[in-house]
Protein backbone atom coordinates (compact mmCIF):
# COMPACT_ATOMS: atom_id res chain seq x y z
CA UNK A 1 0.00 0.00 0.00
CA UNK A 2 1.45 3.28 -1.01
CA UNK A 3 0.18 6.43 1.18
CA UNK A 4 0.55 9.75 -0.48
CA UNK A 5 1.00 12.91 1.23
CA UNK A 6 -0.99 15.91 -0.54
CA UNK A 7 0.42 19.60 1.11
CA UNK A 8 -0.68 22.35 -0.68
CA UNK A 9 1.43 25.85 -0.46
CA UNK A 10 4.25 24.32 2.21
CA UNK A 11 7.56 24.61 1.07
CA UNK A 12 9.47 21.20 1.30
CA UNK A 13 11.72 22.80 4.37
CA UNK A 14 8.54 23.20 6.32
CA UNK A 15 6.95 20.11 5.21
CA UNK A 16 9.76 17.95 6.62
CA UNK A 17 10.48 20.03 9.65
CA UNK A 18 6.47 19.48 10.38
CA UNK A 19 6.73 15.65 9.59
CA UNK A 20 9.42 15.40 11.96
CA UNK A 21 7.40 16.91 14.96
CA UNK A 22 4.67 14.61 14.01
CA UNK A 23 6.27 11.36 14.19
CA UNK A 24 9.04 12.48 17.13
CA UNK A 25 6.10 11.53 19.81
CA UNK A 26 5.16 7.98 18.47
CA UNK A 27 8.98 7.27 17.99
CA UNK A 28 10.25 8.23 21.80
CA UNK A 29 7.27 6.46 22.90
CA UNK A 30 7.92 3.36 21.14
CA UNK A 31 11.46 3.54 22.41
CA UNK A 32 9.83 3.63 25.95
CA UNK A 33 8.11 0.85 25.45
CA UNK A 34 10.83 -1.95 24.27
CA UNK A 35 12.54 -0.67 27.04
CA UNK A 36 9.48 -1.50 29.46
CA UNK A 37 9.46 -4.94 27.51
CA UNK A 38 10.01 -8.44 29.85
CA UNK A 39 13.20 -10.65 29.42
CA UNK A 40 12.70 -13.68 28.07
CA UNK A 41 15.03 -15.89 30.02
CA UNK A 42 16.05 -18.67 27.88
CA UNK A 43 18.35 -21.68 29.35
CA UNK A 44 20.72 -23.82 27.74
CA UNK A 45 21.38 -26.83 29.18
CA UNK A 46 24.29 -27.18 27.27
CA UNK A 47 25.69 -24.77 29.95
CA UNK A 48 24.11 -26.38 32.83
CA UNK A 49 21.17 -24.35 32.73
CA UNK A 50 17.80 -25.20 33.70
CA UNK A 51 14.74 -23.83 35.36
CA UNK A 52 16.51 -21.01 36.73
CA UNK A 53 19.27 -22.92 37.99
CA UNK A 54 22.85 -23.77 37.14
CA UNK A 55 24.91 -26.97 38.38
CA UNK A 56 27.66 -26.33 40.60
CA UNK A 57 26.69 -23.01 41.61
CA UNK A 58 25.20 -22.48 45.12
CA UNK A 59 21.32 -21.85 45.94
CA UNK A 60 21.49 -18.22 47.13
CA UNK A 61 20.02 -18.43 50.19
CA UNK A 62 18.86 -20.58 53.03
CA UNK A 63 16.02 -22.57 51.81
CA UNK A 64 12.47 -22.14 53.61
CA UNK A 65 11.18 -25.47 51.89
CA UNK A 66 13.97 -28.56 52.34
CA UNK A 67 14.47 -32.28 53.29
CA UNK A 68 17.24 -34.28 53.77
CA UNK A 69 17.75 -36.99 51.56
CA UNK A 70 18.69 -40.88 52.33
CA UNK A 71 22.25 -39.51 50.95
CA UNK A 72 22.63 -36.77 53.70
CA UNK A 73 21.84 -34.21 50.67
CA UNK A 74 19.25 -31.22 50.58
CA UNK A 75 16.21 -31.66 48.27
CA UNK A 76 15.57 -27.77 47.72
CA UNK A 77 11.65 -26.72 47.12
CA UNK A 78 13.05 -24.14 44.40
CA UNK A 79 11.93 -20.30 45.55
CA UNK A 80 12.62 -18.24 42.44
CA UNK A 81 12.65 -20.56 39.36
CA UNK A 82 12.15 -19.63 35.37
CA UNK A 83 9.60 -22.35 33.83
CA UNK A 84 7.07 -23.23 31.69
CA UNK A 85 3.38 -22.56 33.01
CA UNK A 86 2.53 -26.62 33.19
CA UNK A 87 5.50 -27.07 35.21
CA UNK A 88 3.92 -26.69 39.08
CA UNK A 89 7.18 -27.70 40.87
CA UNK A 90 10.93 -27.16 40.46
CA UNK A 91 13.55 -28.75 43.03
CA UNK A 92 16.64 -29.43 43.36
CA UNK A 93 19.43 -31.66 44.89
CA UNK A 94 22.15 -29.59 46.80
CA UNK A 95 25.10 -30.38 49.33
CA UNK A 96 24.31 -30.27 53.09
CA UNK A 97 26.50 -27.22 53.86
CA UNK A 98 28.09 -24.61 50.81
CA UNK A 99 24.21 -26.25 48.76
CA UNK A 100 26.20 -26.76 45.77
CA UNK A 101 23.37 -27.57 43.18
CA UNK A 102 24.00 -31.18 41.60
CA UNK A 103 20.59 -31.85 40.26
CA UNK A 104 17.78 -30.11 39.18
CA UNK A 105 14.22 -31.30 38.71
CA UNK A 106 10.94 -30.48 37.43
CA UNK A 107 7.98 -31.69 37.96
CA UNK A 108 4.02 -31.84 37.08
CA UNK A 109 1.49 -33.95 38.16
CA UNK A 110 -1.72 -35.42 35.91
CA UNK A 111 -4.72 -37.25 36.95
CA UNK A 112 -4.15 -40.13 34.28
CA UNK A 113 -1.55 -41.85 32.48
CA UNK A 114 -2.86 -40.60 28.98
CA UNK A 115 -2.72 -36.99 30.42
CA UNK A 116 0.39 -36.97 31.22
CA UNK A 117 2.23 -39.11 27.77
CA UNK A 118 0.48 -36.20 26.03
CA UNK A 119 2.55 -33.54 28.18
CA UNK A 120 5.70 -36.12 27.80
CA UNK A 121 5.51 -36.29 24.19
CA UNK A 122 5.22 -32.67 23.67
CA UNK A 123 8.37 -31.85 25.87
CA UNK A 124 10.46 -34.64 23.98
CA UNK A 125 10.01 -32.83 20.61
CA UNK A 126 10.56 -29.23 22.02
CA UNK A 127 13.50 -30.70 23.61
CA UNK A 128 14.55 -32.79 20.24
CA UNK A 129 14.21 -29.43 18.23
CA UNK A 130 16.16 -27.32 20.63
CA UNK A 131 19.05 -29.72 21.34
CA UNK A 132 19.53 -31.65 18.01
CA UNK A 133 22.77 -32.37 18.57
CA UNK A 134 22.50 -34.37 21.83
CA UNK A 135 22.41 -38.08 22.10
CA UNK A 136 18.07 -38.96 22.44
CA UNK A 137 17.78 -42.24 23.83
CA UNK A 138 18.77 -44.48 26.65
CA UNK A 139 15.15 -45.83 27.04
CA UNK A 140 13.66 -47.61 30.16
CA UNK A 141 10.46 -49.32 29.71
CA UNK A 142 7.99 -50.56 32.22
CA UNK A 143 6.65 -54.56 32.42
CA UNK A 144 4.07 -53.53 29.92
CA UNK A 145 6.45 -52.44 27.44
CA UNK A 146 5.67 -49.03 27.61
CA UNK A 147 8.70 -46.30 27.84
CA UNK A 148 8.69 -44.46 31.41
CA UNK A 149 12.20 -43.07 30.82
CA UNK A 150 14.35 -41.17 27.91
CA UNK A 151 17.40 -39.41 27.87
CA UNK A 152 19.40 -36.79 26.31
CA UNK A 153 23.08 -36.38 26.76
CA UNK A 154 26.03 -34.01 25.60
CA UNK A 155 28.94 -34.79 28.10
CA UNK A 156 28.86 -33.61 30.54
CA UNK A 157 25.31 -33.39 30.92
CA UNK A 158 22.47 -35.76 31.08
CA UNK A 159 18.75 -34.79 30.86
CA UNK A 160 16.33 -37.33 31.46
CA UNK A 161 12.79 -37.03 30.91
CA UNK A 162 10.71 -39.40 33.18
CA UNK A 163 7.70 -40.79 33.85
CA UNK A 164 5.73 -42.60 37.09
CA UNK A 165 3.29 -43.21 39.11
CA UNK A 166 3.42 -41.05 42.23
CA UNK A 167 0.86 -39.46 45.48
CA UNK A 168 0.50 -35.87 45.10
CA UNK A 169 -1.56 -33.65 47.27
CA UNK A 170 -3.28 -37.08 48.76
CA UNK A 171 -4.18 -38.52 45.33
CA UNK A 172 -2.48 -41.22 43.42
CA UNK A 173 -1.45 -39.65 40.57
CA UNK A 174 0.86 -39.37 37.26
CA UNK A 175 3.96 -37.35 37.92
CA UNK A 176 5.78 -35.98 34.58
CA UNK A 177 9.52 -35.27 35.76
CA UNK A 178 12.43 -33.24 33.73
CA UNK A 179 15.84 -33.64 35.50
CA UNK A 180 19.25 -32.20 34.16
CA UNK A 181 23.05 -33.39 36.05
CA UNK A 182 25.88 -34.56 35.15
CA UNK A 183 26.53 -37.29 33.02
CA UNK A 184 26.55 -40.70 35.17
CA UNK A 185 30.14 -40.81 33.94
CA UNK A 186 31.67 -37.56 34.53
CA UNK A 187 34.26 -35.88 36.69
CA UNK A 188 31.74 -33.58 37.45
CA UNK A 189 29.43 -36.04 39.15
CA UNK A 190 32.37 -37.62 40.62
CA UNK A 191 33.95 -34.10 42.23
CA UNK A 192 30.28 -33.24 43.51
CA UNK A 193 29.33 -36.60 44.78
CA UNK A 194 32.96 -35.91 46.66
CA UNK A 195 32.26 -32.95 47.91
CA UNK A 196 28.79 -33.91 48.98
CA UNK A 197 30.55 -36.90 50.58
CA UNK A 198 33.14 -34.19 52.37
CA UNK A 199 30.23 -32.06 53.66
CA UNK A 200 27.73 -34.29 54.99
CA UNK A 201 31.16 -36.03 57.43
CA UNK A 202 31.39 -32.48 58.28
CA UNK A 203 28.23 -31.53 58.97
CA UNK A 204 27.81 -34.97 61.20
CA UNK A 205 31.02 -33.89 62.95
CA UNK A 206 30.35 -30.81 63.91
CA UNK A 207 26.60 -31.68 65.12
CA UNK A 208 28.26 -34.60 67.08
CA UNK A 209 30.43 -32.63 68.76
CA UNK A 210 27.39 -29.91 69.86
CA UNK A 211 25.28 -33.11 71.37
CA UNK A 212 28.22 -33.79 73.32
CA UNK A 213 28.52 -30.08 74.87
CA UNK A 214 24.91 -29.68 75.24
CA UNK A 215 24.64 -33.54 76.98
CA UNK A 216 25.54 -33.96 80.24
CA UNK A 217 27.84 -36.92 80.11
CA UNK A 218 29.22 -37.38 83.71
CA UNK A 219 30.09 -40.66 84.14
CA UNK A 220 29.30 -41.75 81.30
Amino acid sequence: MIIKFIVIGRPIASMARHLLRINSMPIRLLLCCLVALPTVVVADAGEGQFMGYELGTKYPAPPQNVEITTTGNLLITAENPTKPADIVQVSLIATPQSRTIGYIIADSWYATEGEARVVGRHYVELLRTKYPDWDFGRELMDSGLRIIEVNFDKAPYSLQLRLVRDEHDGRSMWRFSMGLGWHRESKELRAWHNQATTEHAAAKSTEREQRMKESDIRGL
